[in-house]
């Protein structure tokens, strides 16, 4: 018996041989391109004058804000050296010297030098050593003593000392101001001639040595009668002298003698020697126990 096909079926019948013998690729998505209402654009380019008001506006702002020193780390990285360098003086001795900070910047040092030896002996020298801003990337600190003290390496009428040779060129990784304070101190203990600021002072050491002497002994008498003058300043942290008051300062004298520590004591430590002829200041070398 003959079997009859619908339509139907003999449509699938043929869409299948014809899958079979050619296959048919699906079709790829193509993405729509985006409104141009999503897309960024670069803001338009500001006219002349617009540009001239921007490039203004940007230079009052620069004008207006602190000066930071040409380091670019800011106030605060100059504090923090500065203080990094006030603690090296502790690791380095100059003997006879004293400074402290002024309490109004950190770039001035309020200072004074004790002269115990040499030419200048009994010489008391108080100075201000001025730090530049952009420390330590800039210049060398100077210094200047409170009047112009008779020296070659000394200015005669603004008493500042030259710094600059020690320090022709401030190099940060090397240099220091226990550096620049070692070497105001040597200068009064090894005088040096060569280019002078004072002629006058270098050419009576090299020429006159006595008359450059009696020109010392009248800066250091001149020193002495200064540093008990009162000192005109707002700066709590300068340093100021007074005469000695028996009333003030015997009992601590007394106190400052007697003081002894026994051995015997938790954390007891052993009185040192003291170098000062008992009652008064004159300092003599102990004599050798072996030698006596």
């Amino acid at each position: 018996m003959s079997q009859s096909t619908s339509p139907d079926q003999a449509s699938s019948s043929s869409d299948s041989k014809s899958d079979d013998s050619f296959p048919v690729k699906e079709p790829t998505s193509v993405s729509k391109p985006l409104p141009k209402e999503g897309r960024r654009q670069l803001p338009p380019i500001p006219s002349p004058d617009t540009q001239l008001a921007m490039a203004s506006e940007i230079k009052q702002r620069q004008n207006n804000m602190p000066k930071s020193g040409s380091n670019g780390h800011g106030q605060l990285f100059t504090e923090y050296k500065l203080m990094a360098e006030y603690n090296l003086l502790t690791t380095h001795k100059c003997p006879g010297c004293y400074v402290v900070p002024s309490a109004l910047t950190p770039l001035i040092w309020h200072g004074v030098l004790f002269i115990r030896q040499g030419l200048y002996q009994e010489g008391i020298f108080r100075f201000i050593l001025t730090i530049p801003e952009n420390f330590p990337d800039g210049d060398c600190p100077s210094l200047v003593f409170s009047f112009p003290v008779f020296h070659p390496l000394v200015d005669s009428s603004t008493g500042e000392l030259d710094v600059k040779r020690a320090f022709p060129k401030w190099r940060k990784s090397a240099n220091h101001i226990w550096q620049v304070l070692l070497y105001a101190r040597r200068v009064f203990y090894k005088i040096d001639t060569k280019l002078p600021w004072n002629k006058e002072a270098a050419s009576l050491y090299d020429n006159e040595p006595e008359a450059f002497r009696k020109e010392v002994l009248k800066t250091v008498s001149a020193s002495k009668e200064k540093i008990d003058e009162p000192v005109k300043s707002d700066d709590p942290h300068i340093l100021r002298f007074t005469p000695l008051d028996p009333s003030v300062h015997e009992e601590v004298r007394k106190k400052m003698m007697s003081m002894q520590v026994s051995q015997n004591e938790p954390g007891g430590v052993k009185p040192g020697l003291s170098w000062m002829k008992p009652g008064s200041v004159q300092i003599f070398a102990r004599e050798d126990s072996a030698s006596a």
